[in-house]
Order: C-alpha cells, then sequence, then structure tokens
C-alpha cells in the first residue's frame, strides 16, 4: 500500500483543490485523542475512494509538541522511496483559557489545521496553491460567463456551443481578434475546471 499520491485518486481527481487531495487534519487527531500534554501515541491514517485503499501513512505524536510521519511516496515514472517528516505544533492561547493546537507548515511556517500530500511532503494549501472546490467553480462559472457574454455582444443568441460569430459590421478587426482571444481563453479555463471535475 502506497503513500499520498501513488494511487489512482491522486492521478485522475481535479487537481488545484483541497478536496483532491490526502489531508491531515490536526482537529481530528484530537477528536481521537492523539494529541495530549505528556503522552505519546501512534497511529495509521488512512484514505480510501469507493472502497478502494489510495494512500496510508503511520503517524507517531510526541505529547503536544510534534509528530512524525512514515509513509513511502512514489512520483510520476518514479520508484517508491520511503518518507520520514517531522511537523512541529504550535500553541495558541485561547480566551477562556487553555490552548489551542496548529500544525506549522515546514515550509512557510504558517499556523494552519490541515497539511496536504499533494506531492512528496505534506504541506499547507498556501505552499502547493491548492484552492476550494467551491473557489474552482467560482472561477468556472466566471470563465463561462465571460466567454458567453462576448459570444452575445457580437452575435445575439449565440451561445458557447455554435461556432464562434464572425465579425460584426462596422467593428475593427483588432477589436474583434482581441475578444475572440479573450472567449477562447475564458472557454479554455472554465471547461478545463469543468473537465477535471469529471475526470474527463
Amino acid at each position: 500500500m502506497g503513500g499520498f499520491g501513488s494511487g489512482s485518486w491522486f492521478r485522475l481527481s481535479s487537481k488545484g483543490t483541497t478536496e483532491s487531495q490526502h489531508r491531515i487534519d490536526i482537529r481530528v487527531l484530537k477528536r481521537w485523542g492523539h494529541v495530549k500534554p505528556g503522552e505519546f501515541s501512534s497511529g495509521v491514517w488512512l484514505w480510501s475512494r469507493k472502497g478502494k485503499s489510495t494512500g496510508m501513512v503511520v503517524y507517531c505524536v510526541n505529547s503536544d509538541e510534534s509528530m512524525v510521519l512514515n509513509y513511502r511516496h512514489r512520483p510520476r515514472g518514479g520508484e517508491w522511496e520511503t518518507v520520514e517528516q517531522r511537523i512541529h505544533f504550535a500553541k495558541a492561547p485561547c480566551n477562556y483559557g487553555g490552548y489551542r493546537l496548529w500544525f506549522i507548515c515546514p515550509k512557510c511556517t504558517r499556523r494552519v489545521a490541515v497539511l496536504y500530500g499533494a506531492g512528496k511532503y505534506f504541506l499547507c494549501r498556501h505552499c502547493y496553491g491548492l484552492a476550494y472546490t467551491s473557489q474552482q467553480e467560482s472561477l468556472q462559472y466566471r470563465m463561462l460567463g465571460k466567454a458567453r457574454n462576448i459570444r452575445k455582444r457580437l452575435s445575439r443568441g449565440n451561445t458557447v456551443f455554435d461556432l464562434f460569430p464572425m465579425k460584426p459590421k462596422g467593428m475593427h478587426w483588432k477589436t474583434y481578434d482581441r475578444l475572440r482571444d479573450e472567449a477562447r481563453r475564458a472557454s479554455a479555463i472554465g471547461w478545463g475546471i469543468l473537465g477535471r471535475r469529471f475526470n474527463l
């Protein structure tokens, strides 16, 4: 059983979103009782999709100070390798006493609740440039809407499924070429996001 990024879940999912990646959430670890002052604990974090295992990480938590991850990783076209990664915790005081634990991203040192396995190491979504699915959907609709509006400007009733409209009479070619290029670029982005969502 491989580590994150080793199975079809990584290759076929819509890249660029947090929901498409293996993730480790410190709130879940606390809920499982694995992060307690002065106590050592360990366990296995498993991921699956449609009943099929897609990854596994063995973790050891050293009190409320840090944790060590052990897993196997294989880059595309590469060989399997064993990875050991230490992740430190940060404590933030709460308003009514006690403290809240965060991961410290191993790369940018941000305090985050979730780390993602979008590459060899578990890092925060900012380091991997991951967006939430809702953000991707918003961009998809904006881009397709932009392409549709340009088509309507050139020819009323034209849709994204029709051939691109001819240049309207009286419009400069420079303006027409610019609008055509903008529409094509927006369509490519919008349909690209939609295709990745449905593995097309």
